[in-house]
């Protein structure tokens, strides 16, 4: 009796144990998909993420179907936007070029902003980002506070890309001051006429930039859903895709949280003449404007010395995702002249 009720007792403990290793392996097996839903976000199957650090933070990028041996392509996107911002002009464009999507110092899963940043910090992100991997002239490409930012990297190294291609940038010479901290900021305003030279046809409910710590962490505590019926509703000509990386950013968006580290942002949209110091072929992409406004915007671009300015009927500030095909045909016939 006694050997049969250890042999039980044994037997127990042995199942016992198997449950326990196996829920282990299950634990084990789960736990990388548990980290990788809590920090980032799925893109397209044989597109690859990582990291590089330049300039003295990390900074995370996206790339696209690796095409080694084809023109290298980086992609800078808009304020609260991210890398993959981009991802339905990348799959167009991704069989011919090979093409990386940085997030952004403060965006996405890159490093937050520092405390040292200034106007030239996003610049230099760009410049040794390039350097570190080791691009030999790549074709730069920005939206909005992206395409400012490669405007001036274009007129302050103009040796380092092969051409400038800019969505929707402000072209004249303007100053955008410090953005006070815990309220609504005028640069916030001045994005939906100056960007476009009109009133675009940007939210109604725009994204947090500049506002309280409180307020950037309630936008990355929206429900991911309430985010994207928004940007269904406000955005009625994007893809899906668009939308939802839209949301996504909104999740991801980490700053700045002081007058200090806004001044990063707001001082990298300070473009002054850097459109007249470009020396590589340089495209713009205007959002549809009222005939005066396109007469403004096509006589600040004629100080480039070797670049066109198109403007997009119908189209907002984010041109490509409001009319992404016409996008794709306008750049590609700038492409094929490079």
């Amino acid at each position: 009796m006694i050997r049969l009720e250890m042999k039980h007792v044994n037997k127990s403990i042995a199942m016992r144990k198997t449950k326990q290793y196996l829920q282990f392996l299950i634990l084990i097996m789960l736990l990388p998909t548990l980290v990788s839903n809590a920090q980032s976000v799925k893109f397209p199957d044989s597109w690859l993420d990582g990291y590089a650090y330049v300039n003295g933070i990390r900074i995370h990028y996206y790339h696209a179907k690796p095409a080694p041996g084809k023109p290298v392509m980086v992609m800078v996107h808009g304020y609260t936007d991210i890398g993959l911002s981009w991802t339905t002009l990348t799959l167009k464009l991704q069989d011919a070029y090979d093409i990386y999507m940085i997030d952004t110092r403060g965006h996405g899963l890159s490093d937050s902003f520092t405390p040292s940043d200034n106007g030239e910090t996003m610049i230099k992100d760009v410049v040794d980002f390039i350097r570190v991997l080791k691009f030999e002239k790549p074709i730069l490409m920005g939206h909005s506070m992206g395409a400012a930012t490669v405007m001036r990297v274009g007129a302050a190294y103009p040796d380092l890309a092969k051409a400038i291609i800019m969505l929707d940038p402000f072209v004249g010479n303007r100053s955008f001051g410090p953005a006070p901290q815990g309220t609504a900021t005028n640069l916030n305003n001045q994005s939906t006429t100056v960007a476009s030279g009109q009133p675009s046809s940007l939210p109604a409910r725009r994204p947090s930039m500049f506002k309280s710590p409180d307020t950037l962490v309630a936008q990355n505590n929206t429900p991911f859903e309430d985010l994207v019926a928004r940007g269904h509703r406000q955005n009625p000509k994007w893809d899906s895709v668009d939308v939802y990386y839209w949301a996504f950013s909104k999740k991801q968006y980490h700053g700045p949280y002081t007058p200090e580290q806004a001044q990063a942002m707001t001082g990298t949209m300070n473009t002054a003449d850097a459109l007249a110091k470009i020396k590589v072929p340089a495209l713009i992409l205007k959002a549809d404007a009222p005939p005066e406004v396109r007469k403004a915007n096509e006589e600040a671009a004629r100080v480039m010395q070797r670049g066109k300015l198109v403007h997009m009927d119908g189209a907002g500030h984010n041109l490509h995702h409001d009319k992404l095909a016409k996008t794709v045909d306008v750049l590609n016939e700038f492409l094929k002249t490079l």
